[in-house]
């Protein structure tokens, strides 16, 4: 086949954002995983499953989420 490129979603410190969306209640956002979202992809939908049905953020999570842009 033919090489080709494509961008890749990357965030300004390199960690994923995942969580609910600061501005927005029923909203949330799973991306910049950059080159690594198959492999994250089972841990990320975990995560969320907490956040939408369950209505708490695992410990383990905080550093992802978007909100560490706000601040």
């Amino acid at each position: 086949g033919e090489p080709w490129a494509g961008l890749r979603p990357m965030t300004p410190d390199g960690l994923p954002v995942i969580g609910q969306l600061p501005s927005l209640r029923n909203a949330f956002v799973a991306s910049g995983h950059g080159m690594l979202g198959l492999t994250l992809a089972a841990n990320t939908a975990e995560i969320v499953v907490e956040m939408v049905l369950r209505d708490r953020t695992p410990l383990h999570a905080e550093p992802f989420s978007p909100r560490r842009f706000t601040r």
